[in-house]
C-alpha cells in the first residue's frame, strides 16, 4: 500500500506539475518550437492561413505565461528563444519583458507582450498584455527596461517601438511600478512644461534612421550614474518631412520622484 501511494504521488508530480519540473533549456525547446508555428503561418510568407496564425499566437502566449510563472526562467537568458523575440530586462532583475510580432501581415506591425516580474513577497508573477489601441500599447515591441530609485520605490521605464509603417515609426518611454504582487504601468514618472504624464513619445520617419548599423535602432538613451532620459530632436524637412532624427537630444534628469527636463 505504501508503494502504490508514492507511485501515485510522482505521477500526481509529473503531469499536474510538468512546466515545474522543466529545466530553462527545456522551456525554451518547448517556446521556440511554438513561435516558429506562429511564423510558419505569418501573412509575410508563403503559408499564410488566418485561423492557425490567430491560434499559434495564443499557444505561444499560453505557453509563455505558463513557464514564466516559474522563478528560475526570470534569470534564464532564453539565448535561442531571444533570436526569434525580443526580451527585455531591467539591470534589477525583478521586471522582464517579452514581445513578439503577431505577424499579421501589412507594413503596420502588431506586437505582443508578456510581462514577468518579482513581486513584493518575493514569488515571480506573468501577465499577458491588456488589450490597447495606444502606440504604446500593445502594439509595439519592448528594447529596454531601465530601473530607477524612487521615492515610492523602485519605478521602471519601459522603452518601445511602434511600427506604423514602413517610414512611419514612434519610440515611446514608460513609466512602471512593481506594487505588491501587481505591475502598475502608465505611472506618471515624467514632468513636463503640459504637466505629469506617464510616457515620452516621438514620430519620426525611420530612413532617417536606416544607416545606423544598430538593430533594433534604440533612439532613448539613459544614463544610469546620471539618472538621465535623453530623447533625439526630430525636425520636419523636406526628406523627411514626418520626421528627421537630429543628432541633438532633449534631456529628461530623476530627481528622486519624477523625470524633470534639464534647461
Amino acid at each position: 500500500m505504501k508503494r502504490l501511494l508514492i507511485f501515485k504521488f510522482i505521477v500526481l508530480v509529473l503531469f499536474v506539475f510538468p512546466a515545474f519540473a522543466q529545466t530553462g533549456a527545456q522551456i525554451e525547446k518547448e517556446l521556440v518550437a511554438a513561435i516558429k508555428e506562429v511564423r510558419k503561418y505569418s501573412d509575410y510568407g508563403s503559408n499564410y492561413d488566418g485561423d492557425k496564425l490567430s491560434a499559434a499566437n495564443r499557444d505561444f502566449e499560453e505557453k509563455l505565461v505558463k513557464y514564466t510563472k516559474k522563478a528560475s526562467t526570470l534569470a534564464y537568458k532564453f539565448p535561442v528563444l531571444a533570436k526569434s523575440i525580443f526580451i527585455a530586462t531591467s539591470d534589477d532583475g525583478r521586471l522582464r519583458v517579452y514581445s513578439w510580432d503577431l505577424e499579421g501581415g501589412g507594413t503596420m506591425h502588431e506586437f505582443g507582450r508578456v510581462y514577468q516580474f518579482r513581486g513584493a513577497d518575493g514569488k515571480v508573477y506573468s501577465r499577458g498584455e491588456e488589450p490597447s489601441e495606444e502606440e504604446d500599447g500593445a502594439g509595439s515591441f519592448v528594447t529596454d527596461v531601465y530601473s530607477v530609485a524612487a521615492k515610492k520605490g523602485t519605478a521602471y521605464v519601459v522603452c518601445s517601438t511602434f511600427i506604423g509603417s514602413t517610414q512611419d515609426h514612434y519610440q515611446s518611454a514608460t513609466g512602471f511600478r512593481i506594487d505588491g504582487d501587481k505591475l502598475v504601468d502608465k505611472v506618471e514618472l515624467f514632468r513636463t512644461k503640459e504637466g505629469l504624464t506617464d510616457a515620452l513619445s516621438f514620430e519620426y520617419n525611420f530612413f532617417s534612421v536606416v544607416d545606423r548599423r544598430e538593430r533594433p535602432v534604440r533612439l532613448i538613451l539613459y544614463d544610469k550614474k546620471t539618472k538621465s532620459l535623453r530623447i533625439p530632436v526630430v525636425v520636419n524637412d523636406k526628406k523627411f518631412p514626418n520626421g528627421r532624427v537630429t543628432n541633438r537630444f532633449i534631456t529628461y534628469r530623476f530627481d528622486g520622484e519624477y523625470f524633470v527636463k534639464v534647461k
